[in-house]
């Protein structure tokens, strides 16, 4: 399990991280599939100097320590002793001892001040170099620097200090002197400190002081805020000069307490220490000083990732100020009239060396080699061709330099997408290409201006011949209903012609009738004038038969007056009855001829439907048509802006 986790979720690839790392191939930059860079760790490279959790202002790494294990075992009773670094001084400032009572009275059995055992660490280094005479060291007092060196830098192990750090040398005592057989907890301010205690196998817990203030929090745990009297005292002894160790510079006080001629420089913060180690055997070695002092962090330990504070270096200076002042009295109590120091003369009594050297091994993990040509051919994948490109180093990246950006890539652990200059000249070709792009569309949408103007000016007629449609439907309908109108005075008149006609047969009939009448009257006038030719040849009794005939002729003539008279009537009653008829007759022709005219006007409006009809049809392919174009214009725009 990593101990520096990071939530992926919180990542935005600002590359904060990558900037800080002294060890920068154990940051491994991905773009996720979404094209998000991402920025994970590998555990196997990682020093643990907590760096880039401070770095990372997104919240998006933490770490781990034992304070889970560690509080499940004090609940469960188990015999547990506390070693508390001096940062707690920092971590807790004026309730630090209250901090330590709270742990004392929920059942640690012990709790050991490890600035004895910076003390213990003090005296080691100047025994080691008085039987090491001309060895140059670098102080391991921190574990990430320890951590360093044996992953990435395995040929400075010989100068690596072999005496244990402050915290070893008290677990150290306790197990060796004290006999101490339980499981000992560190309350410190370092995540490395996990590292290390896995290594010497003395310590079993790191419990850092944040997440102790963090359980303190979560738990509703009140310390006192003001600095107030406390009942605690550390077991066994209290440290020395040892308590300014977490200071920069803490070690090399101690050393030249006790040998004021001895050459000691420091180093601390990652901006510079790393690059000092880098190059520390490529200096001539009479300049290197018998012991290099170095510190992971720019304010020592009391600066550690882990503190759980934040405070700034003036005000961390005055509390340990005062803490200096405090053991410079101490000491002087601790010395002899003769200048003997009483705390070294009783560790040269009772302690062995040897119980607190340690041997270091190499845990490099080999890198992949990187050639030039490999770094020439990212450069050229990077558009970075020229002398200035390749020497931009402007660390966007995260990378001191181009070449180092160039190498993280060929290694794979890069991509080259988090290059800025490729990125900016990404950007430059794709505005060029958006430029190009974007008149290509401004052509298409002028076009597509053109067509809609067309397609709109093809639908203003459709509904004009729409209109129209209706206009001469309605027409239609109009005329139609005169043709029904017409079609019913039609069939009143044909009622009056049938009616007018069998007045005219009735009358027709009678002037039959009247017509035998007179011809029977022509017969007998026929007869009698026979009768009266018969009777004039006779010459007899003329008289007499004349006066029969002169009487029927009178009856005869009567007769035919009156049928004349009859026939006269008839004649004017089918006179008038034809008369009827002519009329009837005419205003038949005059409806027929409204009906054709009805009926014309009425088809002419049904060929202007149709031929409205033919050119909305003609209409709509041209819509059909236009709209085919648009579609065309529009997978041309998507075909450019894919």
């Amino acid at each position: 399990m990593s101990i520096i986790n990071v939530d992926e979720t919180k990542c935005v690839g600002c590359n904060a991280c990558v900037r800080v790392c002294p060890a920068p191939e154990a940051n491994v930059a991905r773009m996720d599939e979404r094209g998000f860079l991402r920025i994970t760790i590998n555990d196997d490279k990682c020093i643990k100097c907590g760096a880039c959790i401070r770095a990372c202002s997104h919240g998006a790494r933490s770490f781990r320590d034992d304070i889970d294990q560690f509080l499940a075992d004090l609940e469960a009773k188990k015999e547990l002793a506390v070693i508390a670094a001096p940062a707690i001084k920092i971590s807790f400032d004026g309730n630090w001892r209250h901090a330590l009572q709270w742990l004392r009275n929920q059942g640690v059995s012990k709790i050991y001040d490890v600035a004895f055992g910076a003390d213990i660490c003090t005296w080691a280094h100047l025994r080691y170099l008085e039987k090491n005479p001309g060895k140059k060291l670098i102080s391991q007092p921190c574990p990430a620097v320890v951590n360093y060196v044996v992953r990435h830098k395995p040929e400075l192990i010989p100068h690596l200090s072999p005496v244990h750090s402050p915290m070893a040398c008290i677990a150290i005592y306790m197990r060796k002197v004290l006999g101490y057989k339980g499981k000992i907890a560190a309350l410190s301010p370092c995540i490395a400190k996990i590292d290390e205690f896995a290594d010497i196998g003395f310590i079993d817990y790191n419990v850092t002081m944040e997440h102790l203030w963090d359980y303190f929090r979560e738990k509703n745990i009140e310390l006192p805020k003001v600095k107030i009297y406390s009942e605690f005292e550390f077991d066994d002894h209290q440290g020395l000069e040892g308590s300014i160790y977490s200071k920069p510079g803490g070690l090399m006080k101690n050393l030249l307490i006790h040998e004021p001629e001895l050459s000691v420089l420091t180093s601390e913060g990652t901006d510079h220490l790393y690059h000092d180690l880098d190059t520390y055997l490529d200096q001539e070695p009479e300049w290197l000083p018998v012991v290099f002092d170095v510190l992971n962090c720019g304010n020592g330990c009391n600066g550690g990732p882990a503190t759980g504070v934040n405070y700034h270096r003036f005000e961390m200076n005055h509390i340990m100020h005062s803490v200096e002042r405090y053991t410079r009295k101490v000491r002087k109590q601790n010395t002899t009239k003769k200048g003997v120091d009483k705390q070294f003369a009783e560790f040269d009594k009772t302690l062995r060396l040897e119980d607190f050297l340690r041997v270091y091994h190499s845990k490099k993990v080999e890198s992949k080699e990187i050639s030039d040509a490999d770094i020439e051919k990212v450069f050229h994948d990077l558009g970075k061709d020229t002398y200035v490109e390749q020497h931009f180093d402007c660390h966007s990246c995260g990378f001191k330099s181009c070449r180092d950006m160039a190498e993280a890539i060929a290694k794979g652990i890069n991509e080259k997408e988090n290059c800025h200059e490729y990125m900016m000249k990404m950007v430059g070709e794709e505005r060029c290409k958006v430029a190009e792009i974007h008149q290509q569309v401004l052509a298409m949408n002028q076009e597509l201006m053109e067509v809609f103007g067309e397609l709109s000016s093809n639908i203003g007629k459709v509904r004009e011949q729409a209109d129209s449609i209706h206009t001469y439907g309605a027409k239609s309908s109009d005329e139609m209903q005169k043709v029904a109108a017409h079609m019913n005075e039609l069939n009143l008149l044909s009622h009056k012609i049938v009616e007018a006609m069998g007045n005219i047969n009735e009358s027709v009939g009678k002037y039959n009738i009247m017509t035998q009448d007179v011809e029977k009257i022509a017969g007998k006038i026929n007869l009698l004038s026979l009768n009266a030719a018969i009777e004039a040849a006779r010459a007899g009794e003329a008289g007499k038969g004349f006066a029969v005939v002169a009487t029927n002729i009178r009856e005869l003539s009567a007769s035919s007056k009156q049928s004349v008279g009859s026939a006269r009537e008839n004649d004017e009653g089918i006179h008038a009855a034809i008369e009827d008829v002519n009329v009837v007759i005419d205003k038949f022709d005059e409806t027929i001829g409204d009906l054709l005219k009805a009926v014309d006007e009425a088809i002419v409006g049904t060929n202007n439907t149709s031929d409205n009809s033919e050119q909305i049809k003609n209409s709509m392919e041209q819509v059909a048509r236009m709209a085919a174009k648009v579609q065309t214009v529009i997978q041309g725009t998507n075909q450019i802006l894919n």
